[in-house]
């Protein structure tokens, strides 16, 4: 099986017997079924990731470019955080992963003035708390994920999915040495944005 985000791996099996039935029975549509099928590819991949050996470590969830670290506030946690900005890139996977290891406490789905959001609070064994959040202002972008409040998940493992273009903030302890810059490029589940202090 080709590597498919598994929330549209019913649909690329369902469109390549669409494919495969429009190649046998009507040429004349053989050309734009396959580079759709092709398209689907390249929108839904989701290629395995190599975590860093780096358990203090938060992982990028997204791949795309660091627009902005600044030190602020966490309305989610109601704390003073440092907050790091992710442009998602409109050509990378768009699969999400989780930025620390630990238990989710919380998921939030919000939709405040026609902006909507998808947010999780991932709690570390260090008791480090980090707020994962997807937001989705255009028709277009979307936003699921797979885990659920009492779950563990791994450093660096997949999640959800994400697309097209979403930007992403992940609300760190205001205490983390702080890795990544601005300008940035990151790779999801591998690259480190920062490290837990202790």
């Amino acid at each position: 099986m080709l590597p498919i985000a598994r929330e549209f791996q019913t649909l690329f099996v369902f469109w390549t017997v669409v494919c495969v039935a429009v190649t046998l029975f009507n040429d004349g549509f053989v050309v734009w079924t396959w580079t759709l099928w092709l398209l689907l590819i390249c929108l839904l991949r989701d290629f395995r990731r190599r975590v860093p050996a780096s358990p203090l470590a938060t992982i990028s969830p997204v791949d795309g470019r660091i627009i902005a670290i600044a030190s602020g506030y966490d309305p989610y946690l109601a704390r003073d955080a440092v907050i790091y900005t992710i442009q998602q890139s409109r050509f990378g996977e768009f699969n999400l992963h989780s930025p620390a290891e630990g238990k989710v406490k919380q998921l939030w789905l919000q939709d405040a003035s026609q902006a909507k959001c998808l947010a999780f609070w991932t709690q570390t064994d260090e008791m480090d708390d980090v707020v994962l959040e997807i937001a989705l202002p255009a028709y277009l972008q979307h936003a699921s994920t797979s885990i659920h409040p009492g779950e563990r998940v791994g450093q660096g493992q997949r999640c959800g999915f994400a697309a097209f273009a979403c930007t992403v903030k992940v609300y760190l302890p205001a205490s983390v040495k702080r890795v990544g810059c601005v300008n940035n490029r990151v790779i999801a589940g591998t690259d480190t944005l920062a490290n837990f202090s202790h």
